[in-house]
């Protein structure tokens, strides 16, 4: 009978996939300040596994777990364990293989930091509608809300955000894409109070859930600032077969805050494999 109810949902998975990536981040201390603002690379692997449950003609639930570890050699406070679960429904709105969809989805995510300070949940619940035009162009409206509860008051924040992104395939095997979002809420950010240790002369009250950490050396601090976060990025992604793909990506934010701003930058190179 189990087997009877599977069929007649539409069960199929578990979908595997794995990756792993090299990020170089310019600016990683999201500082206002050039004399603080670090670079590093970034380098992660991750695993994850996907069912889809086809529940009519139009629309079907996705739900799956994932599993991963980064590493940040320069500052090791930034490594982490972290896994998470998803669950998604996809609705298609018509027939063909051009008719809009629209997807909503819920993750959790929990991460362990060497600098326990910063471990934590993250809550994301999204949605998105995507349009394909023809065969080659696609475009993605996405919104998502945002909510980190951290082990510090630096790392509790909330954020929520909106992008558009469109898609190119140059041929069977290269795909182009690019896009662009506007975060609004609480950013996080760092400062290096010096030496001395002297407290700055402006903006302290801006500055919310200010908090002590180590992860960049001596006498910095992380706190959140209410701003809103600019984001444009683009990718190039070529298929190395049927089930694989090495996507590079750059991608820049400016954070805009009542009093500071600041910039950063990241181009990272992935290999993605489905099974």
């Amino acid at each position: 009978m189990l087997c009877l109810g599977a069929q007649h949902l539409g069960l199929a998975g578990p979908v595997l996939s794995s990756s792993a990536s090299a990020s170089w981040v310019d600016n990683i201390t999201h500082s206002p300040y050039l004399d603080a603002a670090y670079d590093a690379t970034v380098y992660d692997v991750n695993g994850a596994a996907e069912w889809h449950n086809q529940l009519s003609r139009d629309v079907s639930l996705q739900y799956g777990a994932n599993a991963g570890y980064e590493s940040c050699p320069k500052y090791d406070g930034l490594d982490r364990v972290l896994a998470g679960m998803q669950f998604s429904v996809r609705r298609k709105l018509g027939l063909g293989p051009f008719a809009p969809a629209f997807r909503a989805e819920v993750s959790y995510t929990g991460s362990w930091y060497r600098e326990s300070l910063r471990n934590g949940t993250r809550l994301v619940a999204s949605c998105s509608w995507t349009q394909r035009w023809n065969d080659s162009w696609q475009t993605i409206l996405a919104a998502d809300f945002l909510h980190n509860d951290g082990h510090a008051a630096a790392y509790d924040y909330h954020n929520r955000g909106l992008s558009l992104e469109t898609r190119y395939d140059l041929t069977e095997r290269w795909e182009l894409a690019a896009g662009a979002g506007r975060r609004l809420g609480e950013q996080i950010t760092y400062a290096w109070l010096g030496g001395s240790g002297a407290e700055f002369p402006y903006a302290f009250d801006t500055w919310k859930n200010t908090t002590e950490i180590s992860t960049f050396g001596k006498n910095w601090n992380a706190y959140t600032i209410d701003a809103h976060a600019d984001s444009v990025w683009f990718s190039i992604s070529p298929a190395l077969g049927g089930n694989s793909s090495l996507p590079l990506r750059f991608e820049q934010t400016t954070v805009v805050g009542r009093g500071e701003s600041y910039h950063t930058r990241m181009i990272s190179l992935s290999f993605v494999k489905r099974f």
